[in-house]
């Protein structure tokens, strides 16, 4: 059984993963920040991703349906998987075929993530530090980005103050409520 990974739109990825336009290019930001080279290939207006790109998209999104979160997914150069390099990636129509993948790999990969999650003191300060990047970035997290920061189950109003953030209610992520996160003057 062959699967076409090439050519990957964000349309694509949305279907692949079950999830909002807004949460495929959160975790697209999110891999950058970890040092993952993640620029599609421009084809008039769609952005298309090489099915390296796609790997490690995947191993994401495994990593979050595992009930983690982006931000202790291995960096770049910190994992077995595939370097994603815009230099050398040449577009091309080839097809993987999914009964042949070697094993071994797929274990070795496996194991360092699996290495990379051993029970660790959780920081107290990490959710904060996040929000402060997201703050500097100025990026608009959904609802369900944003309450599990704040250890809520929902988010209500249009703007509210906490931890020294203010977090304006300012439009839609998909189906979702946009949050945009401010530090507290």
């Amino acid at each position: 059984m062959a699967v076409e990974l090439d050519s990957l739109t964000i349309k694509d990825l949305e279907s692949r993963y079950g999830v909002a336009r807004s949460n495929v290019y959160n975790r697209i930001n999110g891999l950058k920040e970890k040092g993952y080279s993640l620029e599609p290939e421009k084809r008039g207006a769609k952005s298309i991703f090489n099915a390296d790109q796609v790997q490690v998209m995947d191993a994401l999104d495994s990593h979050i349906k595992a009930g983690n979160e982006i931000a202790s997914f291995p960096s770049d150069g910190h994992t077995d998987l595939l370097r994603v390099s815009q230099d050398t990636w040449k577009p091309s129509r080839r097809t993987q075929d999914i009964t042949r993948v070697d094993e071994s790999k797929i274990v070795g990969v496996l194991l360092g993530a699996l290495a990379s999650l051993q029970p660790t003191e959780p920081d107290p300060l990490a959710n904060l530090e996040l929000l402060e990047r997201v703050a500097e970035k100025g990026w608009l997290l959904s609802t369900s980005q944003l309450a599990p920061l704040l250890g809520l189950k929902s988010l209500h109003g249009a703007e509210f103050f906490r931890y020294g953030f203010r977090f304006t209610r300012v439009g839609r992520n998909g189906a979702e409520s946009a949050w945009r996160v401010g530090k507290e003057k």
